[in-house]
């Protein structure tokens, strides 16, 4: 096992980042714990019912998976680098709060708690990497790892995927999909974020394609999504063919819900057996829509259990996204979506599409309204209620009229969330 060097890092305050001149990228490796669900906070649903101070350090293991390069002395990042590395690793990495959350009564309290009396702060303190997956594409290397290596890496990566589902009642595999303009560190800890308020079930893993921590480098981040989608397709294939897992979510956000959606439309597309895909979550989707309805022609529905789209009128990062490509995109809430009675009603027909305006859900269009997801606690409370239950929209407390194909939030949704709390 390849044990990467752990760095020290900074004291926290709040959500910070250190800027380097360093070929111009920033260093993103704090972020502040995001506001608890309502779901949580408000109608007490407690996610951590199964889990016990003795099994706690194991089912708190996140996974990840990378196909960024090795960072060397002289790169910003510590562990990797923005570069296409182009093989998968894959391995275990290590977070620690500020301050820390030293019990699991404390963690509860975290979680379970509206107005907190302080920030946590969330920083990555040590990677470790298994190796090399066994379906990576090595003849290109100067120096490959042998077959061998790459087999033993997969199988151990595998089993301790198992031994981590094992520990839990919850049998599924949860992988995240990040944005653009981040590097390791950061969507690391959004990935962590997701695990602990889905109260790390089942087994999370963070997919960490190479995207650059630059504003400045949108077209050339949507390029490395687009050549990472066989290995996020083929690690979705190995898991399902070498773990327990009962099923594999996709959470894909911003220019990574591109690299999610085209890793399934790759495997819809293929003849054969599939995968045992869960959920397909799209959030503040940087992808055109016709491109999606000719997927579900396609069979892309066939190929997962759900597809569900969230979207928002007050997301400007999208806004800018449109006036690029000249077009609406399938993250924003638009006329042109739903123009015309048969098209809505083709769409509500459809049971295992969901399409889901946060416009009106609390604090959605915090900043530039993009990344409501961790800055609105109703937002993220249907998240994690879908990804943990098989609940539909409606089951969830959100409402839509009669042959409409959107979904959203009424302004009693916390009340909402109650009579879910109870079963009703």
């Amino acid at each position: 096992m390849r044990r990467l060097i752990a760095r020290t890092l900074p004291a926290a305050t709040a959500c910070s980042f250190c800027v380097l001149a360093a070929c111009g990228e920033k260093v993103y490796d704090e972020i502040a714990l995001m506001p608890s669900p309502t779901v949580f906070a408000e109608a007490a649903f407690d996610p951590y019912e199964d889990i016990t101070a003795e099994n706690f350090v194991q089912r708190s293991q996140l996974f990840y998976a990378t196909d960024r390069l090795p960072a060397v002395p002289g790169d910003p990042q510590a562990y990797y680098n923005s570069e296409r590395g182009h093989v998968l690793r894959a391995g275990v990495v290590d977070v620690q709060s500020d301050p820390p959350l030293a019990s699991l009564e404390m963690l509860r309290h975290v979680t379970m708690t509206r107005d907190r009396s302080r920030n946590y702060t969330l920083s990555v303190s040590d990677v470790q990497e298994t190796g090399v997956m066994p379906f990576s594409v090595t003849r290109y290397m100067d120096d490959p790892p042998s077959q061998q290596e790459m087999k033993a890496a997969g199988l151990r990566f595998a089993q301790r995927v198992d031994d981590h589902l094992a520990a839990s009642r919850n049998k599924d595999v949860f992988i995240y999909i990040h944005g653009y303009n981040v590097d390791f560190d950061y969507s690391t800890l959004v990935s962590k974020e997701l695990q602990h308020f889905l109260g790390y079930q089942g087994a999370f893993i963070s997919y960490n394609w190479p995207a650059t921590p630059s504003r400045l480098a949108y077209f050339r981040d949507q390029e490395s999504a687009l050549a990472t989608r066989r290995n996020l397709r083929s690690l979705v294939e190995y898991l399902s063919a070498n773990t327990n897992a009962r099923r594999i979510h996709l959470i894909g956000y911003s220019a990574g819900s591109r690299l999610a959606f085209e890793a399934v439309y790759q495997i819809a597309l293929r003849p054969g057996p599939k995968p045992r895909l869960g959920r397909l979550i799209l959030i503040s989707s940087d992808l055109d829509r016709s491109y999606f309805l000719q997927s579900i022609e396609d069979g892309l529905l066939d190929a997962v259990t759900d597809v569900t789209l969230y979207q928002s009128q007050t997301d400007s990062a999208l806004a800018m996204s449109r006036l690029v490509f000249g077009r609406d995109r399938l993250g924003q809430v638009s006329d042109e979506a739903i123009n015309g009675s048969l098209f809505q009603r083709r769409l509500s027909e459809m049971k295992t599409l969901h399409i889901i305006d946060v416009t009106e859900a609390e604090a959605a269009d915090t900043g530039n309204g993009h990344w409501y997801f961790r800055s609105s606690p109703w937002a993220s409370s249907d998240l994690f209620i879908a990804l943990l239950t098989d609940r539909d929209p409606q089951a969830r407390g959100l409402v839509r009229a009669p042959s409409e194909a959107v979904w959203s939030f009424p302004p009693n949704y916390p009340q909402a969330l109650q009579r879910y709390r109870n079963g009703s």
